[in-house]
């Protein structure tokens, strides 16, 4: 009988072609907002120019990083097409890398070793420099450190020059893993927040994605879940002890159907969101954003019992869905609120699971599941004590 009631549900609410779109279009809004933040990220971005004379290892690793950095934007040219590019503005800053550029970071000679290029009015050379700098400096440390341990180790041992190169390799590349996930000496600069409380930076580009996709999975639940408001007000909830025998079936088989819309809508955002890499396709997150989505099915039923009218109804989901998106953090860090408002984040389901998401553990959505199950009891009781 859960079954039937359920899939009775799902046919009312798509009983139109409009309600149909409804599992569509907040797709389609979430696909339009994204691109929209990633094109206006990447205008926003300062391009950056760069010749390779070197073309070695080296030089592809060193524009490979810098390229990742979300405040820049890079391109490779020949030395005409980067100074024409300079000269007309095209570039802000452009580097030149010359022959001789991987040769020269293994003897550990780094005078005078990248030549920069700056357009007239530039005001970004210093951070731009910092950041292809740091890159340079990475690899010079990593050829320093494997040359000393081949001066000390490699001669005590007297190792042949195949045995030297392997001993080079394996200590440069021990120094290199040291610079993830970040350098050993970095600073953090944080104003008005103490370190714990300060936001770790990824270095990935913002993305609306995740943050609009928690938003629009709360929204629907919240839209779905009137049924027990628009049931009330026709008398089919005054009904339902008599013809369907159990208050229970009919509360849960209703509550199961929006259920699997909600279900249907987090497959479908979560493929685009996998499809364009913003999410990871690995179990904690599978689990975490189902989990979610049983505790908002769960939450927003339980509030519809409180709610006597439609229209109180809308304006409560308004208001919830409004101010938890806003507090939890997750469309900008919640160390930039008050103390008071960093506390109050902490108790919204979007703090928990863009947390569950970064720790990618399984004991948050194993709390979500068990707080939605506790609130799916309290709300059938209370709904069939009062039916």
């Amino acid at each position: 009988m859960v079954w039937t009631i359920a899939i009775t549900r799902i046919k009312l609410l798509l009983q139109s072609p409009w309600s149909w779109l409804g599992l569509i279009f907040p797709v389609l809004v979430l696909v339009f907002l994204d691109m929209s933040v990633e094109k206006t990220s990447d205008v926003t971005k300062i391009p950056v120019v760069i010749v390779d004379e070197d073309e070695t290892q080296y030089s592809e690793m060193v524009i490979e990083r810098v390229s990742k950095n979300p405040a820049v934007s890079v391109s490779v040219h020949n030395e005409d097409e980067a100074r024409n590019q300079i000269e007309t503005q095209k570039a802000a800053i452009g580097f030149f890398i010359p022959e001789g550029f991987m040769d020269s970071i293994q003897k550990n000679d780094e005078d005078e070793l990248v030549t920069m290029w700056l357009s007239s009015g530039s005001i970004s050379h210093g951070l731009v420099r910092e950041i292809f700098a740091s890159e340079v400096k990475r690899l010079s440390s990593n050829s320093y450190g494997a040359n000393t341990v081949l001066k000390t180790y490699g001669k005590s041992e007297k190792l042949d020059a195949k045995e030297q190169a392997a001993v080079w390799k394996d200590a440069w590349a021990y120094s290199d893993k040291h610079w993830e996930p970040k350098p050993l000496m970095t600073v953090d600069y944080k104003v008005g927040v103490t370190r714990e409380s300060s936001v770790k930076d990824t270095g990935d580009a913002a993305s609306i994605y995740v943050p609009g996709m928690l938003v629009l999975l709360m929204l629907i639940s919240f839209l779905y879940n009137s049924w027990p408001i628009k049931d009330r007000d026709s008398g089919m909830r005054s009904r339902v002890p008599y013809a369907a025998g159990r208050f229970s079936a009919y509360w849960f088989g209703n509550a199961l159907g929006v259920l699997l819309l909600q279900l249907t809508l987090l497959v479908l955002l979560f493929s685009f969101g996998w499809w364009r890499d913003e999410l990871t396709l690995n179990v904690a997150t599978i689990f975490g954003l189902i989990g979610y989505v049983f505790f908002l099915n769960a939450l927003s039923l339980l509030f519809a019992y409180f709610v006597h009218s439609n229209r109180t109804w809308q304006a409560i989901t308004l208001f919830v869905v409004l101010c938890t998106s806003l507090l939890s953090g997750t469309f900008f860090p919640s160390d930039e609120l008050s103390s008071f408002l960093q506390r109050a984040a902490e108790w919204t389901p979007q703090y928990w699971i863009v947390s569950s998401l970064n720790q990618e553990n399984l004991v948050i959505p194993l709390a979500f599941v068990g707080l939605s199950i506790v609130l799916y009891v309290l709300s059938t009781i209370k709904a069939g004590d009062n039916a």
